[in-house]
């Protein structure tokens, strides 16, 4: 009987192991540009309603934005120029982007 209860337990750690998330990459597509200060892109279906944090690159955020649509466009016309970080994050997911505006 004992054994019986070891092998259940070590069964069911096993499989709770194979069941606990991993942080995963949201599904991003960018879309090209004819305009240098323009960072578009796209999400699927699933990632509408995503957060969108805006930030240079030393970490200090600039603005947060909810993804409303599946398209987004940051303007960075109006920005010092610099190194900057976008964060998508829906759930536990999460991807990040670089812009350098010259």
């Amino acid at each position: 009987m004992k054994a019986f209860a070891l092998f259940v337990l070590a069964t069911t750690l096993s499989v709770s192991s194979f069941a606990l998330p991993t942080p995963q990459e949201v599904d991003i597509e960018l879309v090209a540009s004819r305009h240098k200060n323009l960072f578009i892109f796209k999400v699927d279906r699933k990632t509408k309603g995503a957060d969108v944090e805006v930030s240079y690159a030393n970490g200090e955020v600039i603005t947060n934005l909810k993804m409303e649509k599946r398209k987004l466009i940051i303007d960075f016309c109006d920005v010092k120029f610099g190194s900057y970080v976008i964060k998508v994050m829906k759930g536990n997911n999460s991807q990040e982007f670089q812009f350098i505006k010259k």
